[in-house]
């Protein structure tokens, strides 16, 4: 049976009000929980770093350190589970080894051997930051899809950006892949 999954990701504390704030992400939340009891299962992306991971500036990565893994800054946000019964919740890690970087939630994913998507759902992607990690998992997502045979979407008025959500839009526009 078909099932509708919001893939909600990184909704973490350092990318809301953390050491890598994307603006105005805090208003994703709301948002993302007005449409979160349409679905059937709610999956969480985390960004689960180890402190030496090659993303850092400290290891000459862009970034500040963030998202640690069993840090504060790597908590999700505690109103994103408000509302969702466990059974429904399930979480994604990401970026979990020094390196290589990994912006999206699935690379190296294996879709013959994995009890996340089935034939036939509708996944709906949304998140933080639009450029970044919700571009890439959208791309990894959209080629696992073409596998298994479910539907991809995205929610626009769910996902926080640094500057704009162009790629996104035009990596849709170039794919067929439509609004929620």
């Amino acid at each position: 049976m078909a099932r509708k999954i919001l893939l909600a990701v990184d909704l973490q504390h350092d990318f809301i009000h953390g050491s890598l704030p994307v603006p105005q992400s805090e208003l994703v939340i709301p948002e993302i929980n007005k449409v979160k009891k349409d679905f059937d299962l709610v999956y969480f992306t985390l960004d689960w770093h180890p402190l030496n991971h090659c993303s850092f500036k400290e290891q000459g990565g862009p970034w500040p350190v963030h998202c640690v893994h069993h840090t504060a800054g790597a908590a999700l946000h505690p109103e994103a589970l408000e509302g969702l019964e466990e059974e429904r919740v399930r979480f994604i890690l990401k970026g979990c080894v020094q390196g290589p970087e990994e912006y999206g939630a699935f690379v190296g994913f294996d879709p013959e051997n994995q009890d996340l998507f089935a034939p036939g759902d509708e996944v709906v992607v949304c998140g933080i930051a639009a450029e970044y990690c919700v571009l890439e998992t959208l791309k990894n997502l959209y080629e696992i899809s073409k596998k298994i045979g479910f539907t991809v979407k995205v929610y626009l008025e769910g996902t926080a950006r640094f500057e704009s959500t162009a790629t996104v839009e035009a990596f849709m526009a170039e794919n067929g892949i439509q609004r929620y």
